[in-house]
Parts: structure tokens; C-alpha cells; sequence
């Protein structure tokens, strides 16, 4: 069920995104591993850990813009339609005082798959890059 654990394939190379990235699967794992030893843990880990997400995807698209990152609006809408997700997720109708396996299976999935599909492209881009290319026009 759970794959995501901190291994060299989610290192993207810019510090500052893989810190990010790797205080999340921490994050999912000790809630994952609180649901493997006592009651759910609480709703509210579930919230810090989408609130910290979204400083990164904040920071992420900062970057994209700053180095004129060609699949900034795709990589961008990924962003977007997570946070809806989530927004659907932690809705009154949906949220409960506890966190679900299944909210944290998805979090965990999405994580582990955007870090090694987008994040790493984004990396591997910004690690050829010499220098800033300055701020782009995004249509």
C-alpha cells in the first residue's frame, strides 16, 4: 500500500524543493505508521502537511517562472488540481476529527508520483541551467 519512503530517486536536486519533499514523506509516514500502532491520528496532521505542501508548490512555481521553465503551465495545473482535490477531501461532508487511510493513500500515491514524474523534470532543467534566465511572459 505505502511506497514512498525517502530514497535517492526522490532527490530532485535543488535543495531547497528536496527538503520540502522530504519533510512530507516523513510526515506521511508518521502518520502511517500512528495508524499502524494506536487510533487514527488526527485530522489537523493531514491539514499541516497539505498547508506545507502548498508553500512548496508556491516556491516550485516561483522557480519555474524565475528560470522560464518550459512545462510551467502543465506542471502548474498539477498543482491546482491537487489542491482541489484536497479541498474536496478535507470538505465539511468529507472531514472528520481523524485522518483516513484512504485520504492518506492518496496523498501518499500523488507525492511519489509527482515528485519522480514533474518534480524531477523540473530539477534535471534547472540543474542545466548556468543562470536565472530572468521573469517570463506565460500565456
Amino acid at each position: 500500500m505505502f511506497n514512498t519512503k525517502w530514497t535517492s530517486d526522490l532527490v530532485v536536486g535543488i535543495e531547497d524543493i528536496d527538503q520540502c519533499h522530504k519533510y512530507v514523506v516523513e510526515k506521511i509516514n508518521e502518520a502511517y505508521d500512528r495508524f499502524m500502532t494506536g487510533p487514527p491520528p488526527e485530522g489537523y496532521i493531514f491539514d499541516e502537511i497539505l498547508v506545507y505542501m502548498a508553500q512548496c508548490f508556491d516556491y516550485e512555481q516561483m522557480l519555474m517562472m524565475d528560470t522560464c521553465y518550459p512545462d510551467f503551465l502543465a506542471h502548474r495545473d498539477e498543482h491546482e488540481i491537487f489542491r482541489q482535490r484536497m479541498i474536496d477531501i478535507r470538505s465539511p461532508r468529507n472531514a472528520s476529527s481523524s485522518l483516513s487511510i484512504d485520504q492518506l493513500v492518496i496523498l501518499d500515491h500523488w507525492v511519489s508520483h509527482h515528485i519522480r514524474e514533474c518534480d524531477a523534470k523540473l530539477g534535471a532543467f534547472v540543474g542545466d541551467l548556468s543562470e536565472p534566465q530572468g521573469r517570463c511572459k506565460i500565456a
